[in-house]
């Protein structure tokens, strides 16, 4: 029989817990199935194969969940050695697997790449009505640096943000 619970155990609820570290390896063309499910889940159809496999040879990270070995989110990033800059163009984390600092993980890694690439920061877009997206940008250390409006008659502006690696 289990000892009774204190009258602090009896009133704890767990938090969410975070996901524990887990591989964060390179993507292959035979994850773009799950990569393009994620993708659907979290933007709708926007990009399709063929974009998703030309990416295979820019930084494209996948996050395997630590349980299933399964997909669970992935991040893409190009380089521009002109500018000495990173481009993160698509975050996307499986909505089972979100709030669970995924991206952040995916975002810090993408960072130790692009430092390996000699760049000296990174930037996205991320839409004004993102809140959660620009949060999580600014925790791991973005600023914005441009506010784009598209047109005055839809609701289509964002943030420019960046974030310089150092070394």
């Amino acid at each position: 029989m289990a000892p009774p619970l204190s009258k602090y155990q009896e009133h704890w609820t767990p938090r969410k817990m975070l996901a524990p570290p887990a591989p964060i390896r390179p993507a292959q063309e035979s994850d773009i199935l799950r990569i393009i499910e994620i993708e659907r889940l979290c933007f709708g159809e926007q990009w399709d194969f063929y974009q998703f496999k030309a990416s295979l040879t820019d930084v494209f990270l996948v996050y395997l969940d630590f349980h299933s070995q399964d997909i669970a989110g992935f991040l893409i990033a190009c380089c521009c050695k002109l500018a000495h800059r990173g481009f993160i163009l698509r975050v996307a984390v499986h909505p089972d697997h979100q709030g669970k600092g995924i991206a952040t993980q995916l975002l810090r890694a993408s960072f130790a790449r692009l430092r390996k690439l000699d760049l000296q920061d990174v930037e996205l877009d991320v839409d004004i009505v993102k809140a959660g997206a620009i949060c999580l940008y600014e925790k791991v250390g973005f600023k914005t640096v441009a506010v784009v409006s598209v047109s005055d008659e839809d609701d289509d502006s964002f943030y420019i943000m960046r974030k310089t690696l150092g070394s």
